[in-house]
């Protein structure tokens, strides 16, 4: 379901998981289950009529951010601000050698 980007299916899966934890299982796994829970997050996006194309004006949804993705997109970023990091610090050496050679 995470790779088919199917969120609100996601959500009830974790929800049902969530009861059977509640009713069946021990404090750990309602716990276990419920660090998985997404934060419910609402959004707003112009909706379009597909015939004529004109705007037809603002539609409010909710976008479901799991903990799991969170933390793949963040070290996703951090990579790539080390890569630049790394460049920048990579020019600024070819530079200090140029000019020492002067």
């Amino acid at each position: 379901l995470k790779e088919d980007g199917l969120k609100e299916e996601r959500v009830l899966l974790l929800d049902a998981w969530r009861v059977f934890e509640k009713t069946k299982g021990d404090t750990a796994g309602v716990s276990s289950v419920e660090a998985k829970m997404p934060r419910r997050i609402k959004k707003k996006r112009m909706q379009v009529d597909e015939e004529s194309g004109a705007e037809i004006g603002w539609e409010e949804y909710f976008d479901y951010h799991f903990p799991d993705d969170e933390g793949a997109a963040s070290n996703l970023k951090i990579l790539d601000m080390a890569a630049k990091w790394k460049q920048a610090q990579d020019a600024e050496s070819s530079d200090d050698s140029d000019s020492d050679s002067d």
